[in-house]
């Protein structure tokens, strides 16, 4: 849709209304006060974000009190935002593979795309190839 095809529709139904340049500046006028927001509308069964959080946690060990940092692997259904977490060992692929797996057999389903913020490079290398990642050969 484009400023123009907004102003004829207006102009069919505001005969005497106001002309094109002006009517340019009064949109961008208004355009200018909006706090624009992203919404995106997702359909059920769609799309499954996932990603692993920015920050790990502490496990203790009850029985040794041995203390370990654990990755928190998190997926998201976009239309219910259905929320699935585990806590991994590791960011690493047999990890990486295992929270879908868990997170899939959680939803007792399949999304029609599983939409990743970010892929570790270790897990990219080894799922992909050079030169088909776009790196050196």
């Amino acid at each position: 849709m484009t400023l123009a095809l907004v102003w004829e529709e207006y102009r069919a139904t505001s005969v005497n209304g106001f002309g094109y340049s002006w009517f340019c500046d009064l949109y961008r006028e208004w355009a200018g006060r909006l706090k624009p927001t992203l919404r995106q509308v997702h359909t059920a069964g769609e799309r499954l974000f996932v990603d692993f959080a920015g920050q790990t946690m502490e496990v203790i060990d009850g029985a040794t009190g041995e203390v370990t940092r654990a990755e928190i692997f998190v997926a998201v259904l976009g239309a219910s935002s259905f929320i699935y977490a585990e806590a991994t060992a590791s960011q690493g692929l047999a990890d990486w593979i295992g929270a879908h797996v868990n997170t899939l057999a959680a939803l007792g389903g399949v999304p029609r795309q599983i939409v990743s913020d970010y892929v570790p490079g270790n897990i990219i290398r080894l799922m992909c190839r050079l030169p088909l990642c776009g790196g050196p050969p």
